[in-house]
């Protein structure tokens, strides 16, 4: 599949931060859409244009033969892919969880099932990278089992349920903490392994081994703020300890390559690089202390802080790591778009993550800080929008020069 096809997911990208700016800059001027149709909007074109889209390719791209590539119809998966997710914008923007944006959601995830299916079939072999990959897909697959149960209970009026409120926790963690961060981390040591940066696979199984144990206890780690706490803390202190263990043999397992990485790579790889190291680590120490009770009004009920730890995860962990990626086999340029996209996206991330964070401590942040983050960040992701503009040109006048030669 061409590298030109990155465009498409880094432009659902710009799409999700330019809602992201207007849902922040909502108390100044009056949205075109509802409120809470926008959120949901924002999080699904976040989720399913740009994290599938950007992981769909660098999959396909990373561990596909051009043959397999062609006979199981990738190419049409995707093109199905982004015409419904950009049918599902419109949908959500105009109603909501409504008819037609369950029908069109549906629609895609049948595409995902195609999608799991043929990579299963097609992908041979048992490095850490695809296991990490494969594990991940199984639990993406799961998680889309509970929209069907989040359905019913709406269905019957439940919607301020804490069991509806459960099931959308226990979905959300599903996608983030199991499917894209085990997808990411796979990458991560195929990236390793591409760029011959030495890591120690021991050390790389034991981190799998208690991450992927992690998964379903720590769903309890996010339903720690309900009224039946205490009967799911003692869930909650295993999944910590899992955490604490994977995080360990996670660095431990990369203690060569970060040495590596500091002497081999260009700086602004470097820079996405480190702060999906960062992020990651953050997030994870984060996720873990949500079990000790001095921070449960702060995890569970300060949205500040509550939005602060999803950037951290999805922005930070996830997004940084697929930026890093794409630069690093070339969908991106070394090219100043690239650069500048990268400095503001960086500038504005962190930027962000302080203010929601001092704004969790009831410090008085004015919501304009918080907006020219975004608009930071949104200009950031507008350069690569360009960066990936100027690899698909040159790559097609390369073509063309070959071709004339």
């Amino acid at each position: 599949m061409k590298k030109a096809w990155n465009i498409l997911p880094l432009s659902f990208l710009f799409i999700a931060a330019l809602i992201g700016n207007g849902l922040r800059a909502s108390a100044y001027f009056q949205l075109p859409f509802e409120y809470g149709h926008l959120v949901h909007a924002h999080s699904h074109v976040a989720f399913q244009a740009w994290i599938y889209g950007s992981m769909f390719l660098l999959l396909v791209n990373g561990f596909l033969e051009e043959v397999q590539i062609k006979k199981g119809k990738y190419l049409l998966q995707f093109k199905l892919s982004m015409f419904l997710v950009l049918a599902i914008l419109i949908a959500f923007s105009l109603q909501g969880y409504a008819l037609y944006s369950i029908i069109l959601s549906t629609l895609f995830q049948g595409l995902n099932y195609w999608f799991i299916y043929r990579f299963f079939k097609d992908a041979k072999g048992q490095s850490l990278a695809l296991v990490f990959i494969k594990t991940g897909l199984i639990f993406g697959l799961i998680s889309t089992l509970l929209p069907f149960a989040i359905g019913a209970l709406a269905a019957q009026g439940l919607k301020a349920s804490e069991a509806y409120h459960s099931l959308v926790f226990s979905f959300l963690h599903l996608q983030y903490n199991a499917w894209f961060l085990f997808v990411a981390l796979g990458l991560f040591y195929k990236f390793l392994d591409e760029h011959q940066l030495p890591y120690s696979l021991q050390f790389g199984k034991r981190f799998y081994q208690f991450l992927s144990l992690s998964v379903f206890p720590a769903i309890a780690l996010s339903l720690l703020g309900m009224s039946f706490a205490s009967k799911i803390i003692i869930l909650g202190y295993l999944a910590a300890l899992l955490l604490s263990l994977a995080l360990v043999y996670f660095l431990r397992s990369i203690k060569n390559s970060i040495q590596t990485l500091k002497a081999k790579l260009n700086p602004w790889l470097k820079l996405l690089l480190f702060v999906f190291l960062a992020s990651f680590v953050a997030k994870t120490i984060l996720q873990l202390s949500s079990v000790i009770p001095a921070f449960k009004d702060l995890a569970f009920f300060n949205k500040a802080i509550i939005i602060a730890y999803l950037h951290l995860s999805l922005i930070g962990t996830i997004s940084f790591l697929l930026l890093a990626l794409l630069l690093a086999k070339k969908y991106l340029p070394n090219h100043w778009f690239t650069k500048l996209g990268a400095s503001l996206l960086f500038c504005g991330f962190v930027g962000s993550e302080v203010l929601l964070v001092f704004r969790g401590l009831s410090f008085n942040i004015h919501q304009i800080g918080l907006i020219t983050a975004s608009i930071a960040m949104l200009l950031g992701i507008l350069f690569f929008v360009f960066a990936g503009i100027y690899a698909a040109r040159a790559g097609t006048a390369s073509s063309t020069a070959r071709e004339i030669s």
